[in-house]
């Protein structure tokens, strides 16, 4: 592999303490960049030489005596059965809907058959909807398996039931039985159908519909299933297909404890006294267990007394399970194997030897019947915040984009952490879920010494020390980015950083698949027959493959990148000019009114690049003065890409008389292809020119004043050198440009995107720059005209507004029809052919058009 992109240098082991340490004495400004490449990656540099650091937590491992506690409690419990198995009052919606609904795995299977074949579905993709909650915290959910079929698991919401059947099911079923319960004059308050309800929810303003909750009283809960039954059977407009399903319903009974609301010392007598607790406050019909299938959640909390932070060790997971579940060796080999579809780590602090898990055992359930088992640790608590699919803080790509660095979610994590140092340690958990039967019975008997052995302790300053050092790395990195220069800031090796921390095959180290250890592998992969890279952590942490830290942090280009789909996902569906285009400080695009998808770039195409082709050479157009100098455009060097071309032209690394004189072509030819056409397709363009002098980059249209030689018609306008300054300004905007969404022409063409990256990468060097814009100002000032420009347009044509009356037409017509409009310098007559009827002859024009420049420079010398 590519020694550039991959690392090969010697390796130094460093324990937290130590790792943090290092970090620490290089976060300083001007060590930025070996700041962020150490802790991020792991290289650094001593004494002139190259070396890897390896996380090694080895000296963590609880020892034998380590003051340690264990405690077990009761976590939740679900039921499933035919009829609502609840004692208590119950708050429902009123009319069904999908806002709520049994979405997240809980690790169960219903089998249900379909055109005489079983299939064993997971709960949550059957069809359902939260029919509602009672004791505040539980839910009871509505499953329909009629509804279900095989297509159902290849889409993104298979629990979603369609409006027409869950109106069917309200008006069917519900709010019938509603009436046959409580009576008319309840049911009256209920909604008529589910369509009015959901006419009279919609907020006039916009937002999230306000729909109606309703109180079952307690006495008429257990009754509701069987009476929305009935009412079905009793339609005789039903059809016999939605009868079917519409009737044949069952119940999931969602019981959310409290975690340590039971908790007790681990003895038999303490499993009951809390077992009968837990079963009084989930408020169940007194033989609830005999009517439905129920599981509970029974968990084990091991802290330490002297208040360290107490982790799972990722080499002993094998040993957790088979200690929980009472099964063989080689089952316990094999569930907790990364080739195993039913086995998942969770990395704590990016520590490859430190991580939780969760398994589906499968038939490897032990006596006590186990479906799911859990392993991970309280630290998450302190970030703890579920929006959406995220059950922490989280980073959004907005932010770790934007300007703002570093940006809000950082700065609340980092007085997280900082405060945890003094008050947060954390304990390690286990859960397993069992059939109720077997609830005092789980987690009771394990050998101590195992579970010991499978613990690190941590103080709480190392623990949160590291974590706080990395995060202030990732800010650096985001805020190198935010100022960095467009060109380096928007490559994809920048943008794969930005999104590295979810990105395993771009951002980390791979390896040939059957060199693979299984302890370091970054996700589940199957290594038999497999000859693919694949991601590895060899370092004892999530490092990234080599960066290049220098002025834009940036993975080490000629490595893997961003197939098209994985980037539009994690970019908010956009491509890289996309991004570029949304997030750049200087653009064409305004942050106040963007909207998430919309772009310039994707209504119209760029123009063609600038290319000479005379094939003489060509020279430089400008001298700009010794005291102007620009750094080139940055991009990696040599060093960076030893397999691959720099993504720079040599024509952007020559001088800057050059690489201006190039822009300016560029330019010439730009405008002059984006003059505008009628709008009936039919008629000809307003400009008298062929595509090759639309292209060719010369500026000899711009200065004659015969005008009839280039327009068909045209508006004209005696400007001023301030109406001259305000036209250029809009094609050559100052440093700190910024333009609405609105805009036109500009953001399509080439030389426009090149001055934006120009002035952003010297965006401290105004003085600069503008003496840059002198110079061009001074060359568009000598021509004869110009197009009027504006804010939003490079060339105008409407003359609809007021403001346009002073512009002066010709050919004079009677109605005033679009046309371009362009400057003319005051006191400068524009020249047209002869009036209809004469004939003029050629080279009498073009004397008299030599006769009118003759006369423009003999007043420039005068002056």
């Amino acid at each position: 592999m590519p020694n550039h992109i991959y690392s090969n240098f010697p390796t130094v082991s460093h324990n937290l303490v130590q790792f943090t340490r290092r970090a620490s004495l290089l976060c300083k400004p001007q060590t930025a960049p070996a700041f962020i490449q150490f802790t991020l990656s792991g290289e650094y540099k001593e004494d002139d030489r190259k070396y890897q650091a390896v996380i090694n937590v080895n000296e963590n491992l609880a020892q034998r005596g380590a003051e340690l506690s264990i405690h077990r409690d009761y976590d939740s419990a679900i039921g499933i059965a035919d009829d609502i198995l609840i004692n208590s009052p119950m708050t429902v919606w009123a009319v069904p809907h999908n806002k709520f609904a049994l979405k997240g795995n809980i690790h169960l299977k219903h089998t249900i058959s379909y055109r005489n074949v079983e299939y064993q579905v997971p709960y949550h993709q059957i069809p359902n909807f939260e029919l509602g909650n009672f004791a505040n915290r539980h839910q009871v959910y509505v499953l329909f398996p009629k509804l279900w079929n095989p297509d159902l698991r290849s889409r993104t919401k298979p629990y979603w039931i369609s409006e027409r059947n869950r109106a069917l099911w309200y008006a069917s079923g519900m709010r019938p039985a509603i009436q046959t319960l409580l009576g008319h004059r309840i049911a009256s308050d209920w909604p008529a159908t589910l369509a009015t309800e959901k006419a009279r929810a919609q907020k006039t303003h916009g937002g999230t519909p306000g729909w109606t909750q309703k109180v079952i009283p307690k006495e008429y809960v257990v009754q509701l299933a069987g009476a929305i039954r009935d009412a079905i059977e009793d339609d005789l407009f039903l059809e016999d297909e939605d009868a079917t399903w519409a009737k044949e319903f069952f119940f999931v009974h969602d019981v959310r404890g409290l975690k340590h609301g039971y908790y007790h010392r681990v003895s038999y007598a303490g499993a009951q006294h809390y077992l009968d607790e837990f079963m009084r406050d989930c408020r169940l019909v007194d033989n609830a267990l005999q009517l439905g299938d129920w599981w509970i959640d029974v968990g084990i909390e091991i802290s330490s007394d002297i208040g360290y932070c107490v982790q799972w060790a990722t080499g002993r997971h094998r040993d957790v399970v088979q200690q929980a579940l009472f099964i063989p060796d080689e089952d316990a080999d094999r569930i907790t194997s990364l080739s195993s579809s039913k086995y998942s780590r969770d990395l704590a602090s990016h520590l490859s030897e430190v991580s939780g898990f969760r398994i589906e055992p499968g038939s490897a359930r032990g006596p006590l019947g186990a479906v799911y088992v859990q392993a991970y640790t309280t630290d998450k608590a302190i970030v703890y915040n579920q929006e959406g699919s995220h059950h922490a803080k989280f980073l959004t790509m907005s932010e770790a984009l934007s300007q703002d660095q570093p940006c809000k979610t950082i700065n609340g994590l980092y007085d997280i952490y900082e405060n945890a140092k003094a008050a947060n340690s954390s304990n390690a958990r286990l859960e397993i879920r069992v059939p109720w039967r077997h609830a005092t019975d789980a987690l009771m008997e394990f050998d101590a010494s195992v579970i010991r052995s499978s613990l690190y302790l941590f103080t709480p300053r190392e623990w949160w020390d590291f974590r706080l050092i990395r995060m202030t790395a990732i800010s650096q990195a985001l805020h190198q980015q935010a100022i960095g220069r467009t060109r380096m800031r928007f490559i994809h090796e920048a943008l794969t950083l930005t999104a590295g921390v979810d990105l395993m095959d771009a951002a980390l180290p791979v390896i040939e698949a059957y060199e693979s250890n299984d302890l370091q592998l970054a996700y589940r992969v199957r290594i038999e027959d497999n000859d693919s890279l694949v991601a590895h952590i060899p370092f004892g942490c999530i490092f990234f493959r080599r960066i290049n830290a220098s002025e834009v942090p940036r993975l080490r280009v000629s490595g893997p990148v961003l197939p098209v789909k994985s980037f539009k996902f994690w970019f908010n569906g956009l491509d890289r000019e996309g991004v570029k285009s949304k997030y750049q400080t200087t653009g064409f695009i305004d942050r106040r009114v963007i909207q998430l998808t919309r772009s310039t770039l994707a209504k119209r195409a760029l123009t063609l690049p600038y290319i000479n082709n005379t094939g003489a050479p060509e020279p430089d157009l400008f001298h700009v003065p010794d005291d102007v100098q620009l750094p080139p455009p940055v991009f990696d060097d040599g060093s960076d890409i030893e397999e691959q071309q720099p993504e720079i032209s040599a024509l952007e690394q020559g001088p800057l008389d050059t690489r201006l004189s190039h822009l300016w072509r560029q330019f010439v030819s730009d405008v002059t292809s984006k003059s505008p056409s009628p709008r009936k397709r039919t008629e000809p363009s307003y400009l008298k020119l062929t595509d090759d002098q639309r292209t060719s980059g010369s500026d000899e249209i711009y200065r004659t004043i015969r005008l009839d030689k280039i327009f068909r018609c045209v508006y004209y306008k005696f400007g001023t050198e301030e109406d001259w300054r305000a036209s250029f300004d809009c094609m050559f905007p100052p440093v700190g440009f910024q333009t609405s969404s609105s805009t036109q022409t500009y953001g399509t063409c080439q030389y426009f995107r090149t001055w934006l990256e120009m002035l952003e990468e010297n965006r401290f060097n105004c003085k600069e720059i503008e003496k840059i814009r002198d110079l061009f100002f001074a060359r568009v000032f000598k021509w004869d005209w110009m197009p009027k420009a504006e804010a939003d347009r490079m060339w105008a044509t409407s003359v609809a507004k007021p403001s346009k009356d002073s512009l002066i037409q010709w050919p004079v017509i009677e109605k005033r029809l679009p046309a371009p409009q362009i400057l003319l310098h005051v006191g400068e007559a524009p020249l047209f052919g002869p009036v209809i009827g004469e004939v003029e002859d050629e080279g009498e024009g073009e004397e008299r058009a030599d006769t009118i420049h003759l006369r423009r420079e003999e007043e420039e010398d005068s002056d």
